[in-house]
């Protein structure tokens, strides 16, 4: 790191003490948790006065990420069935969702965020978007009537893995979620795991349903369309594993292209394959807002952020003066 000896990162599980210890300046970097998002984020969207006239930054910038809902391709039930993964994500409602996180949220179209060539025009909606009428008719040709099974007379149950076992927001958000299902007749039951079990989940293939994200490792989208290239299937990063013969004829033609309109072109193909597959429901692609200290110098918020951080500096005079007026 060329201007200071060391950068340590403190993993803080609950929001309330990080937020603490932000505000103590104990640590130069802060999240905005939802709870705390009113006190900190005026109408217009801008900073807290209060709490830009003690020298805080805010820095946005929107992420190559998209965070998903998986439907395993293995399982029986939500496998073999697309009509039935087609009424599931008629039934996501993207905009409360969105509420939900403080409008940080953008409704996803597909599995590759804006700014990624090849992704889904921005005005282009997601053609499986909310539709209830839409979602009760795909549930009812998918075999299950109201959400019943009839061959057993019962409510269609759907499990989901999940890798927080101690986070509320999370456990709100799953009840958020297990809400729109609700309105077309299906249940969804949580199952938190930690960490390492979830992983291990995945790799066994044995999650019905599971939610995770997924953030570019660079910015190409090819790095989202490996995530369903029919050899990377579980314990590789497919977890879904899914397979579309056609889908990975396309992936092995591009991933040996050149940058190119041809490309791109492959690209939205292999992107609409996967939305009309639906081996997942795209919940979101988050925008990123963050906090620092004004003594942290050379911060450059970029929607590709891997690497800018060996650029930080510190004024610790400013540090130092900042934590001696007891702020």
């Amino acid at each position: 790191i060329p201007f200071i000896d060391r950068i340590v990162q403190v993993v803080i599980e609950d929001p309330s003490t990080q937020w603490l210890l932000f505000l103590r300046g104990e640590v130069e970097q802060s999240g905005i948790s939802r709870d705390n998002w009113d006190a900190v984020i005026g109408p217009d969207r801008g900073l807290n006065p209060d709490l830009a006239a003690r020298g805080i930054r805010l820095h946005t910038a929107p992420s190559l990420t998209t965070y998903y809902v998986g439907f395993n391709m293995d399982d029986p039930v939500v496998g073999p069935n697309q009509k039935l993964r087609q009424a599931l994500c008629c039934a996501f409602d993207a905009e409360a969702w969105s509420r939900y996180y403080n409008l940080r949220m953008i409704p996803a179209n597909g599995p590759i965020p804006p700014g990624v060539a090849g992704g889904r025009a921005a005005s282009e909606p997601n053609p499986y978007r909310l539709d209830l009428d839409r979602a009760r008719r795909l549930l009812a040709e998918a075999g299950y009537p109201d959400g019943l099974d009839p061959a057993t007379g019962r409510r269609l149950v759907l499990t989901m893995e999940l890798g927080s076992a101690n986070d509320p927001d999370v456990r709100a958000s799953v009840d958020l979620f297990a809400s729109f299902m609700e309105k077309i007749g299906v249940r969804i039951e949580a199952s938190y795991n930690n960490w390492p079990t979830f992983l291990d989940k995945l790799d066994r293939r044995q999650c019905q349903l599971f939610r995770l994200a997924w953030v570019a490792d660079y910015p190409d989208a090819e790095n989202f369309l490996q995530l369903f290239y029919g050899p990377n299937s579980s314990p590789g990063p497919n977890h879904t594993n899914y397979r579309n013969p056609e889908f990975d004829r396309l992936y092995e033609q591009i991933r040996v292209m050149p940058d190119s309109p041809e490309r791109t072109r492959l690209y939205r193909r292999m992107a609409d394959l996967v939305v009309e597959d639906a081996p997942w429901l795209c919940l979101a692609y988050p925008l990123a807002f963050g906090l620092q200290h004004g003594w942290v110098k050379q911060v450059k918020p970029h929607d590709f952020g891997y690497g800018n951080i060996k650029y930080y500096d510190l004024d610790t005079r400013a540090r130092a003066a900042w934590r001696s007026r007891g702020r």
